[in-house]
């Protein structure tokens, strides 16, 4: 069983290219936090990330709170949370809203975005990554900017807390990450018959490669959902659990296949991912039923079975307390709510 396909898989992630820019300095625009897009690009999205991948020029990047970093091109960011953001060519410019030059999506083709002054021009393909649930898990332990320099090989996570300095923490990426993204600038300037679909798929890989080299790189006393995967009983124990999840798991069972005791794990579990095992396999129970729900080809029964529960009036009553509603309703809001 792999974990993170497992998780990625069940939470639907999705990629999406929204538009191209040709911006000419000077320039300055503030892209509006992902609650503000959600409604309109996406209904169903629990967990809404935003992307640039920079292909001409230069461009500076601004979130309150961390410095400003400069792209260069081939460079990639990655705004995990979604956090509002300015992108310009100089960062001490008042910024225009995006709102305000971007109308509507533009049509099929992505003629780009044109904004600024008239001089040197800075192109980006700017895109979305949403999933229909939020694995809190994992995303409630990533920084604020994933940010993806190809053009040395490797990643730079820049948040207030990626190590005890504060510095930034580079990763190897190699050939693979820096070939993913070329062939994604390639195909936005091709406008070639199904672009649109290799692009949001490339999109997709992209992400999870710097997933995997930002978990490779997890300090020793760094806790969270990635630092569980790389520990050697945590990750057997979500392995397990994510393999048969509907079996009866105790602590016990759990240390035992971890070759741990029944206390270690609970505390390494814990310190790691945040919560108990049992309560997590709980959890975990949960976004596999919203997907089987929303996929609707199970009665409710059905699913109670799929999950662990050996009765739907079981599986009602823990649903309603973890979701706030029954699972009828849920399902019905769900095939009612438009996927874009």
């Amino acid at each position: 069983m792999d974990v993170l396909s497992d998780v990625l898989k069940v939470v639907r992630l999705s990629g999406a290219v929204f538009f191209t820019t040709e911006f000419t300095s000077p320039w300055a625009v503030a892209s509006p936090a992902s609650s503000a897009l959600t409604p309109s690009l996406s209904p169903r999205a629990e967990c809404f990330s935003m992307f640039h991948v920079l292909t001409q020029g230069a461009c500076w990047v601004n979130v309150k709170g961390e410095p400003a970093v400069q792209m260069k091109v081939g460079d990639v960011l990655v705004v995990p949370h979604g956090d509002e953001h300015v992108l310009s060519s100089d960062p001490s410019l008042k910024p225009t809203p995006m709102e305000e030059i971007l109308h509507k999506i533009p049509t099929p083709g992505m003629p780009p975005v044109v904004h600024g002054s008239g001089g040197e021009v800075t192109r980006l393909v700017c895109g979305f990554l949403h999933c229909d649930q939020k694995f809190d898990p994992l995303f409630s332990t990533l920084p604020r900017l994933l940010f993806v320099r190809t053009s040395q090989a490797d990643v730079v996570i820049k948040s207030a807390n990626t190590d005890s300095s504060g510095a930034h923490v580079p990763l190897h990426t190699g050939m693979w990450l820096n070939t993913t993204v070329y062939y994604l600038i390639q195909e936005a300037g091709a406008h070639r018959p199904g672009n649109q679909s290799i692009m949001a798929r490339l999109t997709e890989l992209m992400f999870v490669e710097v997933l995997r080299q930002y978990m490779q790189k997890i300090s020793s006393d760094q806790k969270g959902w990635l630092a569980g995967l790389k520990d050697p009983q945590v990750s057997r124990a979500l392995t397990m659990m994510h393999s048969e999840p509907a079996r009866n798991w105790t602590v016990d069972d759990l240390a035992h296949g971890a070759g741990v005791s029944r206390s270690g794990l609970a505390d390494r579990f814990t310190e790691l991912i945040g919560e108990s095992p049992i309560h997590y396999l709980a959890s975990w129970r949960m976004h596999l039923a919203k997907q089987l729900l929303s996929e609707g080809a199970l009665s409710a029964g059905e699913v109670a079975l799929r999950v662990g529960y050996e009765s739907e009036y079981a599986f009602n009553r823990a649903f309603k307390r973890h979701v706030g509603e029954p699972p009828a309703t849920w399902r019905k809001k769900a095939a009612h709510t438009p996927t874009s």
